[in-house]
């Protein structure tokens, strides 16, 4: 099970990663908030991988884990908001 956790994990930072490169080039404070958006997808894909790098790898205690991976998460949200937070002021200005 760790091993289909693992890589599910690595394919949720792919799909992360692809998105971000893949997002439209577009100009301005759209594309910023966009960017920021994007940048908290990512991290809340590499949020899961960590979680399963510290639990298989460094044998953390699960309860450390998981604090650890709810902050992350908590931060890829803060970003995804951010994001559209910016991307709102761009079609209000």
């Amino acid at each position: 099970m760790e091993l289909a956790s693992f890589i599910l994990d690595i394919f949720l930072v792919i799909a992360a990663v692809v998105a971000f490169l893949a997002r439209p080039r577009i100009g301005g404070q759209l594309a910023k908030g966009l960017r920021t958006l994007l940048i908290g997808v990512v991290l809340l894909g590499l949020a899961h991988l960590i979680e399963t790098v510290l639990f298989a790898m460094f044998n953390l205690d699960r309860q450390t884990n998981e604090v650890v991976h709810r902050l992350l998460i908590g931060i890829g949200f803060v970003f995804v908001i951010l994001g559209f937070f910016t991307m709102r002021r761009a079609f209000d200005g």
